[in-house]
């Protein structure tokens, strides 16, 4: 299995919960998804069950697998682009047949792309993402 590594900083422990600060990466420049990469962001914090053994100042390394990251922008990105697209195709033929107004179509598609995110909060939105942490 490939995987994602990241390094950060731990900034801050509460309820059992370390905040994870990452920062550019040397090898970011040089990364293929550094256009679509939000942890490339010059100050992101991200939140981790609490480790054992790790203390605020720590330098860790995050590690996602590679389909991790790409199941999560397929439901993120790509999924909902196509669901506009079918509710838009889906809304233009309703608007046809019923002679609905023009503003039918577009309420439709977004009403979908709604519908789509609720249901995927409610499947995923609990679920636990496999990652791995280690104090470096």
């Amino acid at each position: 299995m490939a995987f994602k590594e990241h390094t950060g900083t731990v900034v801050k422990i509460e309820n059992r919960r370390m905040f994870i600060q990452f920062g550019k990466q040397l090898g970011c420049h040089a990364c293929e998804h550094k256009d679509s990469c939000g942890i490339t962001e010059e100050s992101n914090v991200f939140d981790f069950d609490l480790i054992d053994g790790i203390d605020v100042g720590d330098t860790v390394k995050v590690y996602i697998e590679d389909k991790t990251v790409l199941k999560s922008a397929l439901l993120v990105y790509i999924l909902p682009i196509a669901i506009l697209l079918v509710f838009a195709i889906i809304g233009g033929i309703i608007t046809k047949i019923f002679s609905f107004s023009e503003i039918f179509t577009p309420a439709f598609s977004l009403f979908g792309v709604i519908i789509y995110f609720i249901l995927l909060k409610m499947v995923y939105g609990k679920k636990k993402i496999d990652i791995k942490i280690e104090k470096v």
